[in-house]
């Protein structure tokens, strides 16, 4: 027994169980910090969507999400789905490594439609594309050009001179693209993306006229 409380008090055993403690709450805390922020940008996304049936789900330990939007028969979309990856606030021994790697949490939204698309086209934020060292596959089979949006710099990437006017006619509508990182249209997979920067009140103000636009597209 003396044994048993000399090992008790031995300043290791303090700072071990201290670390513990320390690391436990942090992993509750960055839990709920998560989810919170998943939620209100849920509903930013639901409030700008308006589906007929929405769901969402968890993937891993509270740092992905995906959600689920299903829309009225008379849309021009089938569906649309979103994934959300947020830094690893509940690891916080990793979360500094985490912020110097992915810098942000993110959010990928896929809007599928109904009809194939006209052609494929891109807007990718320049400092986003060499960061993420994002790559368009046939890239070299698209016209590409310099625009700057906002205070951003991005390239615009097109096949057709109404997708390029479609584009310009977004930059031109929009002064700032806020969160949003890369716009793309794939006729092919019959889709439509949008690479956003998840923000708790701003996901919906930028959102919006991006969504009503591509409800327009053909």
């Amino acid at each position: 027994m003396l044994g048993h409380e000399q090992a008790s008090q031995h300043p290791v055993f303090f700072v071990l169980a201290l670390i513990s403690a320390v690391l436990t709450i942090g992993f509750f805390w960055g839990n709920r910090q998560n989810k919170q922020l998943f939620l209100a940008i849920f509903e930013e996304l639901a409030a700008v969507i308006k589906p007929e049936h929405k769901e969402y789900g968890n993937i891993g330990v509270s740092k992905e999400y995906y959600t689920d939007f299903t829309l009225q028969k008379e849309s021009s979309l089938a569906r649309i789905d979103a994934r959300f990856t947020f830094l690893p606030r509940q690891l916080l021994p990793y979360l500094p490594i985490a912020l110097l790697i992915d810098k942000s949490d993110r959010l990928l939204i896929a809007l599928h439609f109904k009809e194939k698309l006209r052609d494929e086209g891109h807007i990718i934020e320049v400092a986003y594309a060499e960061a993420r060292t994002a790559k368009i596959v046939g890239a070299d089979q698209l016209n590409k050009v310099f625009v700057k949006w906002g205070k951003y710099n991005y390239n615009m990437y097109y096949k057709s001179k109404k997708t390029h006017e479609r584009f310009k006619e977004l930059i031109d509508k929009i002064d700032d693209p806020g969160v949003i990182r890369h716009i793309a249209l794939l006729p092919d997979q019959k889709k439509c993306f949008i690479f956003m920067i998840p923000r708790k009140g701003q996901v919906a103000k930028d959102l919006a006229p991006v969504y009503q636009w591509m409800l327009s597209l053909d």
